[in-house]
């Protein structure tokens, strides 16, 4: 399953992100992995979550992000959920590209058994119609 967190610059999607992924470590059987375009919460997050600071990898479109989430998965098959804090700065893609990386990620939760909770600098009613039953959080609202 592929679920969103939405809300502008600043509304404290990652805020909220960070607290759901350090509530819900407890109540996993696998292994959880927090992805995001830099270094600054690596120390808010629990020591059991995996952080990966994506910037470090040079990932410049939304293939070269769909090939490393699957490069996360293979390398470990204990993998149940991944946080993505800033798609469009991980992916460095728009709001254009969202619905097929959506797609490829729900392929990849369906196939290996994992999900995926995303962040995205939009507005509810920004975020494309067959996307908003996905929406799990304003962030503005919290």
């Amino acid at each position: 399953m592929v679920q969103i967190v939405c809300g502008h610059n600043g509304t404290g999607k990652t805020r909220k992100m960070i607290d759901m992924a350090n509530k819900e470590i407890d109540n996993i059987q696998g292994k959880m992995v927090f992805l995001e375009a830099n270094n600054r919460h690596i120390f808010n997050l629990d020591f059991r979550i995996r952080y990966i600071n994506t910037k470090e990898f040079g990932l410049t479109n939304a293939e070269q992000f769909q090939g490393f989430v699957c490069g996360v998965i293979a390398t470990d098959y204990d993998v149940e959920l991944v946080y993505i804090d800033g798609l469009y700065k991980i992916a460095q893609s728009g709001m254009d590209n969202i619905e097929p990386i959506v797609e490829r990620l729900d392929y990849l939760s369906e196939k290996f058994d994992v999900n995926f909770i995303m962040s995205v600098n939009q507005d509810v009613e920004d975020i494309p119609e067959g996307l908003r039953n996905r929406i799990i959080e304003e962030a503005a609202m919290l």
